[in-house]
């Protein structure tokens, strides 16, 4: 751990309205995030997993600089970047500095990558934005030299191809080179191996993390496959973190939430996982199947409307992070002296 944070994210909130159809009705608001803090820390590893719409992707792109937050703070190297990017802020760091040090690898390479330009003009915006003084040689021999590292040879007969002329995989590629070039101290992967055959899911990620000890930098890895963000951030020394309706309901090292999951909500994703193989019974570790309306979510702790274990004390009141072990959790179930104890179990 540095002495202070790379990304610190500090009760952030995200809340999107939606307009009603010709003005009638009231206005709706998603929180897609709500409440969450978070450290990303020099070279650290964090997925973040959850169900579709958990406010997981929402979360990563407000760290990296892409969303703005309607509540909290986002900081790179103790430095709110709004302020900055407004010009508030007492600092000499530039608005473009903080762009190039958060980069993002998109879950669709093949959107990500201009149609129209060969893989050499898409690598060399790039460098041409951070190290402008570089000779056209300078810059065809790094391209060069990363698609070399990144598995595609002969590299310059990738690099005068067009996108729609390589596989997803090198597609992928190609998105993970022109992130590294920008020399980044966080890259944001949203769901950057879900396109990918399974059998390349694990060689696209033993490249990341052996590219990570090269280039220095961090990831943020979003996946909705428990799976995936245990490899990846077991094999990087990194968290898992768990999310719910908006909400980082459980963080802590990748073998610990596998091995010992203290939120029920991280026990249904472990159960819900094939190949984790944990299904000791064929029961879902969960009261109700559907996910709660986001613009109107439950009281209290938000998962106690599908929670085996809820209490009424969840209804009423909603949990802060408790520590166990190395892990963050957020339910009553770790404060022995809580009402949650005394309470009735919920049936509805």
């Amino acid at each position: 751990m540095s002495a202070e944070p790379l990304v610190s994210l500090e009760d952030v909130k995200v809340h999107f309205t939606n307009e009603r159809l010709l003005n009638f009705g009231d206005s709706e608001t998603v929180r897609a995030v709500d409440g969450v803090s978070l450290d990303i820390e020099e070279n650290d590893v964090i997925s973040l997993i959850g169900e579709s719409g958990c406010g997981k992707t929402t979360l990563g792109k407000t760290a990296i600089g892409l969303q703005r937050p309607t509540g909290g703070s986002v900081k790179y190297r103790g430095e709110d970047i709004w302020a900055i990017r407004d010009g508030d802020a007492d600092t000499d760091t530039e608005w473009e500095d903080v762009r190039t040090s958060l980069q993002i690898i998109h879950q669709d390479p093949g959107a990500s990558l201009n149609p129209n330009r060969r893989i050499i003009s898409i690598l060399s915006e790039p460098l041409r934005q951070v190290n402008p003084e570089l000779s056209r040689s300078e810059k065809r021999s790094r391209i060069y030299s990363l698609l070399e590292r990144v598995g595609m040879n002969p590299p310059a007969d990738f690099a005068e191809r067009y996108p729609h002329q390589l596989s997803g995989g090198e597609q992928q590629r190609v998105a993970l080179c022109r992130a590294l070039l920008m020399n980044p101290d966080v890259i944001l992967a949203d769901e950057a191996i879900s396109a990918l055959d399974v059998s390349l899911r694990v060689e696209m990620m033993d490249l990341m993390l052996d590219l990570q000890n090269e280039f220095d930098t961090s990831y943020i890895f979003i996946s909705h496959d428990l799976s995936n963000a245990r490899y990846f951030s077991a094999h990087g020394g990194g968290k898992i973190g768990v999310m719910y309706l908006g909400e980082l309901v459980e963080i802590g090292p990748a073998e610990d939430m596998i091995d010992d999951p203290q939120h029920p909500y991280t026990n249904v994703l472990r159960w819900a996982t094939p190949d984790l193989a944990l299904r000791e019974t064929g029961e879902l570790p969960m009261r109700k199947i559907d996910v709660p309306d986001p613009v109107d979510p439950p009281s209290g702790c938000r998962f106690h409307t599908r929670c085996p274990k809820a209490t009424e004390a969840c209804r009423q009141e909603t949990p802060p992070g408790y520590r166990h072990g190395e892990q963050t959790v957020a339910c009553f179930r770790e404060d022995e002296n809580h009402e949650y104890w005394d309470s009735p179990e919920l049936t509805d």
